[in-house]
């Protein structure tokens, strides 16, 4: 393993999901779903902040993507991206984003084992992640019951 391969790799995720939900705070329209996005914007850009800084710390230059966001949601989830228009939509994707970002954790804390330092970082964001995750993945269920007994 690279570390410093798998670094920028996780800086890419981070600023990815920092996007993504920066991208959806104009379309909400619930108080208590905006605070909870800051607070998710918050801790992603935490994330974000320590790549980079890291890299940085190393000497490296911190990389860059270009292009739409649905070119990124494709290289990160595989897949087409949804309609946002609806809260079901955002959470659904939420949910892929943390899952997909869940699983990279994981893998990159059983190759960065030698390195204390920063697996106990990797650990602090996956658990991060898991937050959001469940999050995401309750008010979901909480949407789609809404939108079922109307």
């Amino acid at each position: 393993m690279n570390p410093i391969l798998r670094l920028k790799e996780f800086y890419l995720l981070e600023m990815f999901q920092l996007t993504v939900y920066e991208s959806q705070m104009a379309s909400l329209q619930n108080e208590y779903i905006e605070h909870a996005y800051q607070r998710i914007i918050e801790l992603e850009r935490h994330h974000v902040d320590y790549y980079k800084e890291t890299l940085q710390q190393h000497g490296e230059e911190v990389p860059f993507f270009s292009g739409s966001l649905t070119a990124l949601a494709g290289r990160f989830l595989g897949g087409p991206m949804l309609d946002l228009t609806t809260a079901e939509n955002r959470y659904k994707l939420g949910v892929a984003v943390e899952t997909k970002a869940i699983e990279m954790y994981r893998a990159f804390v059983m190759e960065a084992w030698e390195y204390p330092d920063i697996c106990k970082r990797l650990w602090h964001n996956m658990i991060d992640e898991e937050f959001h995750l469940l999050w995401f993945k309750d008010n979901l269920k909480h949407a789609t019951s809404l939108v079922q007994s109307i």
